[in-house]
This record gives C-alpha cells, structure tokens and sequence, in this order.
C-alpha cells in the first residue's frame, strides 16, 4: 500500500473512533418496505409499469412491449418490428376501413394512482394520447392499465376513444384489444418463430385442444358469442407458450357482443394474435366508446397456465 494510502486510512479511523460513541446513542432508522409496483418515465418517452412478475414497457406512441421477471432475468417473447406496416400498438381502431394507430402521448397528462377494487389494493397507470384520422378529425385515447399488489403476474386494459371533432361523427368499422406479435426465438433461438403451443378457452385435461403451431400457414380464428355453448371455448382466452414463458391474452368481463380471436403465422413468420370487434359503431361529437376491460398475464411457460390465473383472479371478487 502507498505510504499516502496508509496515512489517509489511519486519519479515517481515528475519525470513526471518536464518533463511534455518538452514533451508538443513534436509533437506527426505520426503513419504509419497498413496494412491489413500481412506475418510471426516462427523457427518451419510455414508461415502465411494473410489477414483481409482470412487467410493461410503453413507448411515446403506445406500443407496448411485455415482460415476464424469471429467475433475475426479463424474458419476452413481443417483437415490435421498425417497419410501421407491420408495427401495431395492442390497442387500435380501424376508421371506416383505415387502421388508426399511431397515437402520441401527451407526457403532461401521465400519471399513477393508489387504487383499491373488488380484485384488492394496486397502482393504475392512466396514459393520454391524440392522433388525427384520415379526413382530420381529433381522436383522443385513454389507457388505463391496473396492476394489483396480490396478482402480480396479471395487468388490466382499458381503453377509451373520444371524438374531439364538434361538428362531423366517425365511423368505426373494428375495434382491436391486445394485439400481440409473437417471437419464439427471443427466449429459444434454436426454433421458428412461430414455434409455439396455444390453447383458447379452458384447457382439456389430455390437450386435445392443444394447438401446435408447426406450420408457417397456420390460421385460426375463433368466435365467441355471449350464448357460447362449448363449455371449453366459451372463456374469453388465448393462452400462447413456449418452453421458457407464456403470455395469455383475454376479455375480464362477460361478452356482451361476438368477440373474434384470432390466431395467425404473418408473412414474416411471427405469431400474431389479438382481441377484435367487428360491430360497427358511429361516434358522434364529442362522444367516447369504451373498450371491455381486457387482460394481459404472463407465466413461466412449458404448459398451459392462463386459465386456472384467470379463474383464480375472478373467485376473488366472489370472497
């Protein structure tokens, strides 16, 4: 050691010696818990919402990227690809056969708030953000999405679409919740990216409804009316996974209208899925349409999960 190194450590402990007596007569000070859910802006637009399993990352516009916390590492299986042609935020409207979905957000209206609900005590993340459709009318979106202290592998979507315009209404012809692109190969190189198991409704205990996705055509879709009779299929979700995680996408409430889900290989070989409306509504001045409260859930993969979370996080309303 350097004679100046000695030197400095020696006048470093006759410090410590002299106030070691006064900072025994110290209580120690209480630290507060540090809470599960957690919310961050940086200065390049990007929010963070998230939770000890379940993890979201928004960008300036509402694409939304979806992680799952395993073992000390971030996982996801989302691809948000730069070309905008195939880039699509999970919520979006298609406006008399346009797609609008380029929302950006208004940073000064972001915000975070305690709530407490039938599903227990969390945070909800409120975003804010306008986009212009093609004839020029004022479009405004609202995205609630809520995280609770007791489910912390699950988030809740909402939502809201309001005409600014004063004079002219707006014609929509389909409404998207939860669209997703799929890559397998961000947790599992070795296979296509479209190498997944997905199941929609409640799994059958010998997977006979298992889906395998082995085939870059693959396409299902599925419709769910609110009179659904297959006691399999008539819960409102899609449940897609891997060996190494899985993320299920679904309606929280009882359907109302026919709900579409579809499930496709895109020419670029990712999975795609989504939640979609086709029933055409009229908008008019002024006037807001809000979208079923919708949720995303992850888990760790290699079986089926999604279903026995999803009725676990319902009977709690029940207790």
């Amino acid at each position: 050691m350097r004679t100046a190194d000695a030197s400095w450590l020696v006048r470093q402990g006759v410090l410590v010696a002299l106030f070691l007596p006064f900072l025994g007569c110290q209580r120690a000070a209480t630290q507060q818990p540090t809470d599960e859910i957690s919310y961050n802006a940086d200065r390049d637009g990007e929010i963070w919402f998230r939770h000890s399993r379940i993890q979201l990352r928004f960008d300036d516009e509402m694409y939304c990227r979806v992680f799952l916390k395993k073992d000390r590492q971030l996982l996801s299986i989302n691809d948000i690809p730069p070309d905008p042609a195939k880039a699509k935020p999970p919520q979006y409207l298609e406006i008399e056969g346009t797609e609008l979905k380029d929302f950006q957000i208004d940073s000064h209206n972001v915000g975070v708030s305690e709530i407490k609900t039938l599903f227990g005590t969390g945070k909800e993340l409120q975003l804010t953000a306008q986009a212009k459709t093609p004839s020029g009318i004022q479009i405004q979106k609202d995205l609630t999405i809520e995280l609770y202290r007791g489910y912390p592998e699950i988030a809740l979507v909402t939502a809201t679409y309001r005409n600014l315009e004063q004079t002219r209404p707006i014609q929509i012809t389909r409404i998207v919740n939860s669209f997703f692109r799929l890559d397998a190969t961000r947790t599992h190189s070795r296979n296509p990216s479209y190498a997944f198991t997905a199941v929609q409704g409640r799994p059958d205990s010998s997977g006979t409804n298992f889906l395998q996705i082995a085939s870059t055509n693959f396409a299902r879709t599925f419709e769910l009316s609110p009179n659904e009779s297959n006691e399999l299929r008539s819960v409102p979700v899609l449940d897609v996974w891997n060996s190494e995680m899985g993320m299920a996408i679904g309606s929280l409430l009882p359907l109302a209208q026919t709900l579409v889900l579809p499930i496709r290989v895109a020419a670029d070989l990712k999975l795609e899925i989504s939640l979609q409306s086709k029933t055409g509504c009229e908008l008019q001045p002024g006037e807001a349409l809000v979208t079923p409260k919708s949720f995303w859930l992850v888990h760790d993969g290699g079986s089926p999960a999604a279903f026995q979370k999803y009725s676990t996080f319902l009977a709690s309303t029940k207790q």
